[in-house]
C-alpha cells in the first residue's frame, strides 16, 4: 500500500516537474516574444472596431487604423514634411481639382485579396457618407461620377473644390477591401468587422473593447515589414498608472498625446526611460460660445478677456516651460504664418480699462464685474474634459488670472464623451468657454473648417458657433486658389479675421512628451508630433529590438 502511494506519489513530483519545465519554457518564450507595448488612458481607449468617430477620434483608434489599414499618402518628417506615397506610387494633377493616383502593384489585404482602384474608389465614396468623422474637406467628393476607375491599379476623382498645395487629397481615409465592406454599405459607420481585414504593416491578433488591442506584424506586408512582431495597446485607469507601468517595464511608450508636463522630471529620473522632446503640432485655445447670449458675444469682453491672460505664466505653471505662445492656426515656420497678427500680450490694466468703458463694472463691491445684459455676476462655465490634466490645470489658470479682472470662471471639468458631446450640440448651451486642442499639421487647411459659418455649411466643427460671411467668402477663394502667392495672402486674411473677431484664441503651442523606455528596443524616431502620434504612425516599423 505505502509502495502503491509513493509511486503515485512520484508520478505527481513528476507531473509537476514537467508542468514546471512547460511554464518555465513558456515564460522564456514569452519573455523573448519581441513584442512592443504601448499606454493609453481609459478613456483614450477604443470600445469597439466599429470604422465610425470611435475610430478616429478615441486616441487609441487613432493609432490603430493606420497600422491595420493602409492610407493613399501619409506625411514625412520634420523638417520638410514632404508627402510620402504609401499604398500609391505616385499622383498627378493638372487643375488641382481632379487627380489621378497610380496605386502599387503588389499590395494585398490581410485574406489574400489584392487591393485595387475598386476598392480605393469604395472607400472614397462610401466612407464619408455613411459617418460624419470622415467627412475631411480633403474627401470632399463633388459626386459618384467623379470616381474614375482607369484600371486595377489606376484610380481619378474629381473634387468639389480646387485643392491646391504640395499635399494631396485624401489622406486621412484607410483603404478599406470592398468584398468585405459592399454588403454594408449603408451602414459603414456602424458595422464592425471584427477581424479587421486591411493591408497594413499589421494585423489584428485579439481586440478587448476598452481595454487592449492585440496585433501582429503582416509578415507578407507589401513594403517594408516592422521590426517587432507585436503591438499591444493597453489602457490605464489614469496617467499616474501609466506611468507606474512604464517604470517598472510593462509598456515601452505611451500613445498618441504622450505624457503631460507635470511628469517630465519624474521620466527624466527613472532608470532605463528617456524623454523625447519633439516639436509639438498641438495647439491649445479657447473656444468662445457664441450661441450663448450673454457678454461672451461682445468681442470687447473676449479682447479683454485675452488681455488679462498671461501666456508665460501659463506655459511655465501648466507645461513646465515645454510650449510656446500660438497667436494662430497655422504654425510660425510655416510661410503661409502672418507675422503680424495682434499678440494680446498680457496687460490687465488695459483689460480692466477697457471692460470698464464698455460698461461692466462691479456694481455690489464683491469683486466681480456684472453682466449688462443679465445684471449678474460675470461668470462663465468653463468646459474641460478630465482626460486632458494639463489642460484641467490651463483653466485653474485662466480661472485666477481672469478673477484679477472681475471675471468669474466657474470649472466644468466632464469626461470626454461628455465633452465631445457638449461642444457639438448647439442647441444645448452647457458651457460659455471651452478649451481645445487639435493638431493641424503642415497641411492644416482643414483647420479652417472650425471657423466657417455655423450657417453657411460648415463641417459640424465650429464650437463656437461662428458666423462671419467675410471669413466664409475668403476661405472659398483660399481654397480655389492656385497661385502660391494670392493663397498665401488669402490665408494671411483668414488669420487676421479670426484674431481680431476672436471666436477662438490661440493660446499656446504645446511641445509633445514622449517617454520611453531604452533597455528593450531602439530606433525611436523623433518627429514633429513625437513618434507615437498618429500622424506619423508609420514609424511603428522604425523601433526594433535592442541588440
Amino acid at each position: 500500500m505505502m509502495e502503491k502511494q509513493n509511486g503515485r506519489s512520484w508520478k505527481v513530483v513528476c507531473l509537476i516537474i514537467v508542468m514546471v519545465l512547460l511554464l518555465a519554457f513558456s515564460s522564456t518564450a514569452f519573455a523573448k516574444k519581441n513584442r512592443l507595448s504601448v499606454g493609453f488612458t481609459t478613456e483614450e481607449a477604443l470600445e469597439n472596431l466599429q470604422m465610425g468617430e470611435a475610430m478616429q477620434y478615441t486616441e487609441m483608434g487613432a493609432v490603430f487604423w493606420p497600422l491595420v489599414y493602409d492610407q493613399l499618402w501619409i506625411m514625412g518628417p520634420a523638417p520638410d514634411y514632404e508627402p510620402l506615397p504609401m499604398i500609391v506610387q505616385r499622383w498627378e494633377t493638372d487643375d488641382y481639382q481632379t487627380w489621378r493616383f497610380y496605386l502599387v502593384k503588389n499590395a494585398k489585404f490581410h485574406d489574400g485579396k489584392p487591393v485595387t482602384a475598386k476598392d480605393v474608389a469604395f472607400t472614397l465614396w462610401y466612407l464619408p457618407k455613411s459617418n460624419p468623422a470622415w467627412d475631411y474637406p480633403d474627401n470632399d467628393i463633388e459626386d459618384k461620377k467623379s470616381i474614375k476607375i482607369i484600371d486595377d491599379y489606376t484610380l481619378e476623382f474629381t473634387l468639389a473644390a480646387k485643392w491646391p498645395g504640395k499635399y494631396p487629397p485624401a489622406s486621412w481615409m484607410p483603404v478599406l477591401p470592398e468584398h468585405i465592406w459592399m454588403p454594408h454599405k449603408r451602414k459603414l459607420g456602424r458595422f464592425e468587422n471584427k477581424k479587421c481585414i486591411g493591408s497594413g504593416p499589421f494585423k489584428l491578433k485579439k481586440f478587448k473593447g476598452g481595454e487592449y488591442i492585440w496585433m501582429v506584424k503582416n509578415t507578407k506586408y507589401w513594403g517594408e515589414v516592422p521590426a517587432v512582431d507585436e503591438v499591444v495597446f493597453k489602457s490605464y485607469g489614469s496617467q499616474d498608472a501609466i506611468s507606474m507601468a512604464m517604470k517598472k517595464g510593462q509598456i515601452e511608450f505611451i500613445g498618441y498625446n504622450g505624457a503631460p508636463s507635470v511628469a517630465y522630471e519624474d521620466y527624466k529620473k527613472a532608470e532605463n526611460i528617456d524623454v523625447n522632446i519633439a516639436p509639438g503640432i498641438a495647439l491649445v485655445w479657447f473656444s468662445f460660445n457664441l450661441h450663448k447670449d450673454n457678454a461672451i458675444q461682445d468681442k470687447l469682453v473676449r479682447q479683454a478677456i485675452m488681455y488679462g491672460i498671461d501666456r508665460e505664466r501659463m506655459i511655465q505653471m501648466v507645461y513646465l516651460g515645454h510650449a510656446k505662445p500660438a497667436y494662430s492656426f497655422i504654425y510660425p515656420e510655416m510661410d503661409t504664418y502672418n507675422p503680424d497678427l495682434p499678440k494680446y500680450a498680457y496687460d490687465p490694466s488695459k483689460a480692466n480699462q477697457m471692460l470698464e468703458q464698455g460698461g461692466y463694472v462691479d456694481t455690489d463691491g464683491d469683486g466681480y464685474r456684472t453682466d449688462k445684459k443679465t445684471g449678474k455676476n460675470m461668470s462663465f462655465e468653463f468646459l474641460v474634459p478630465s482626460a486632458w490634466p494639463d489642460e484641467v490645470k490651463l483653466a485653474k489658470v485662466v480661472k485666477e488670472q481672469l478673477k484679477d479682472i472681475g471675471i468669474e470662471i466657474k470649472l466644468k471639468v466632464v469626461d470626454l464623451d461628455t465633452y465631445y458631446q457638449f461642444i457639438y450640440t448647439p442647441t444645448d448651451d452647457k458651457f460659455d468657454l471651452s478649451v481645445s486642442s487639435e493638431e493641424p499639421g503642415p497641411n492644416g487647411s482643414w483647420i479652417w473648417e472650425f471657423v466657417r459659418g455655423y450657417n453657411n455649411g460648415g463641417a459640424g466643427w465650429n464650437q463656437s458657433y461662428y458666423d462671419n460671411p467675410e471669413f466664409d467668402k475668403t476661405l472659398d477663394a483660399m481654397n480655389a486658389e492656385v497661385d502660391s502667392q494670392k493663397q498665401k495672402a488669402l490665408t494671411f486674411k483668414l488669420q487676421q479675421i479670426v484674431a481680431e473677431d476672436l471666436p477662438y484664441a490661440l493660446l499656446v503651442r504645446a511641445d509633445m512628451l514622449d517617454p520611453y523606455r531604452t533597455d528593450k528596443f531602439e530606433g525611436h524616431v523623433s518627429m514633429m508630433g513625437g513618434f507615437s502620434s498618429w500622424i506619423n504612425a508609420w514609424t511603428y516599423f522604425k523601433v526594433r529590438p535592442k541588440k
